[in-house]
């Protein structure tokens, strides 16, 4: 009997483990050059975490900061923080930058399943779990370095562990940590986790499922302990404060403070909702790097199912809290609910902005998916031609992705630019113009500029500015300017404008989508 019930046990992990693989290797795959290039945020991210390894500060020459002055207006540190290490290991790659993010992504497949399997049952678990193994939204967010892609996951772990603490107090102190390390992977979670967190403590209080104990206060204190650094930040940039510069630790004070981006009139805009609607159910935001086209988020076709686990989940919770009666339900649908107000409040919405949210769209559609199997259970045929339709789109969705989707994403992620640095670094050219499509914020990484001559060197167009744009710095101009070209100064250009230097007699090497044109 013992040996009966530990192949059971072991067979049942056969599954959730597939999907974990498959998840992970979908992630992983690739991950330093597809996709090609670099995003601007990423880059900068990146050079953060490579000023503060070498010399101690930031690029600003901030020891430790709580948030970073970076474009001006400010950058998320977690990612720069936790890509650090990567750095060291690896150097300043790609790949050392992007790690720290496909890391918590495959972290947080297991945790939907165990999340999801201890609010329900085992089987809702593994439907989650392998939605969000093949989901093109968490696929994608899983790839790139944007340090507001850290969000999801962190706030999913935060979830996880207060279920756990629920029946087990001391996971609220992990819960607590990892709420509080959210807040400085996304701004906008200033609004989203305290909200979410005291709409949550008085449903778990109204039915009875949270009592006071010590490591319930242990966790609201370490979540406040965490929090206090932006607290401090927000008292600096509103002038209550003077900035706090320190060799240990930084609250730096932001070129240009940016208005709120949540703006709760839009509440009661009707376009938000329809702008809502249409990123989250339609084919996405328009921007490349977050979703495809053709397959939107979840893939088009599951938003009925969506809806109808919102149904069921809905139904049930309503009986759960008349009754005072703690469920699953009832506690997803209130983080969705929080969730859904801060980003229908969000002025210029995108998924980026909107990642407290598609967690619980995962689980309604999960809840769905289930409710169907269930339904169906005198026709398998109609589940698992559902399970035959949704691999059939993941496979399309992979094809797409591991082969033309970089051609798709090199001129927005500035593929080549890397490699034409290395061989001015290599040719030894003193003076260098940048084509202005290229971001200061790439020339920093790949070119690994020393903090302190960026800081000595840098020159601004349009300083004070939320977004700074950067003029000079080191043997670097940005701006082409055909009227003024110097046979003393190398020309990094786009791959079009080639054929023209070529003409006027320059030598040009190639770098995917740019070149560098030098005099002979």
């Amino acid at each position: 009997m013992r040996v009966h019930r530990k192949q059971g046990a072991q067979q049942a992990w056969l599954l959730p483990l597939l999907f974990i693989l498959v998840g992970v290797g979908v992630r992983l795959w690739q991950l330093g050059g597809l996709p090609c290039g670099l995003n601007q945020d990423e880059a900068y991210a990146g050079y953060e975490a490579y000023s503060m390894l070498t010399y101690g500060v930031d690029s600003w020459g901030y020891a430790n900061p709580c948030y970073f002055i970076s474009w001006g207006s400010g950058m998320n540190v977690l990612e720069s923080y936790l890509a650090m290490p990567f750095v060291a290991l690896l150097g300043l790659t790609e790949l050392a930058i992007r790690l720290p993010q496909a890391i918590l992504a495959c972290v947080s497949l297991p945790v939907v399943y165990l999340l999801l399997s201890r609010l329900f049952d085992r089987t809702v678990g593994l439907l989650g779990l392998g939605l969000t193994a093949i989901c093109p939204w968490h696929i994608m967010l899983s790839r790139w370095g944007l340090e507001s892609n850290l969000a999801p996951g962190l706030l999913l772990l935060g979830l996880y562990f207060l279920v756990r603490g629920l029946d087990s107090p001391p996971w609220l102190l992990l819960s607590g940590l990892c709420y509080g390390l959210s807040l400085y992977a996304y701004a906008t979670l200033w609004v989203v986790v305290p909200l979410t967190l005291v709409v949550f403590l008085v449903y778990l209080l109204y039915t009875q499922k949270l009592k006071f104990s010590p490591y319930l206060a242990g966790a609201v204190g370490v979540l406040l302990v965490l929090a206090l650094p932006l607290l401090l930040f927000v008292l600096v940039n509103l002038g209550v404060l003077e900035e706090i510069r320190t060799p240990f630790f930084s609250v730096p004070r932001l070129v240009y403070l940016r208005a709120s981006e949540v703006d709760w009139r839009n509440l009661f805009s009707l376009e938000a909702y329809e702008n809502l609607g249409k990123v989250l159910f339609g084919e996405g935001d328009g921007l490349i790097w977050n979703s495809l086209p053709a397959y939107g988020m979840f893939y088009p076709f599951s938003w009925p199912l969506m809806a109808l686990g919102g149904v069921c989940m809905a139904v049930r919770g309503w009986k759960g809290l008349k009754a005072r009666r703690f469920t699953g339900e009832g506690l997803l649908l209130l983080g969705l609910f929080c969730a859904a107000v801060v980003s229908l409040s969000l002025d210029y919405l995108n998924i980026n902005k909107a990642n407290s949210l598609p967690f619980y769209l995962l689980f309604l559609l999960a809840f769905g998916v289930d409710w169907v199997f269930g339904f169906c259970k005198a026709h398998p045929v109609l589940p698992w031609g559902g399970v035959g339709v949704y691999a059939v789109a993941f496979g399309l969705f992979v094809n797409t992705y591991f082969t033309t989707y970089n051609d798709a994403i090199a001129v927005q992620f500035r593929d080549g630019v890397g490699e034409a640095v290395a061989f001015v670094k290599q040719q030894g050219f003193d003076q260098v113009a940048v084509d202005n499509t290229v971001v200061y914020s790439h020339i920093l990484f790949y070119d690994r500029t020393p903090q302190p001559e960026f800081a000595q060197t840098v020159e601004y167009a349009n300083y004070p500015s939320p977004y700074l744009s950067v003029s000079s710095f080191g043997r670097y101009t940005f701006g082409v300017d055909d009227q003024t070209l110097d046979h003393d100064t190398a020309y990094l250009i786009r791959r079009s404008q080639a054929q023209q230097m070529e003409q006027m007699g320059y030598t040009v090497a190639f770098f995917g989508q740019y070149a560098v044109a030098y005099w002979e």
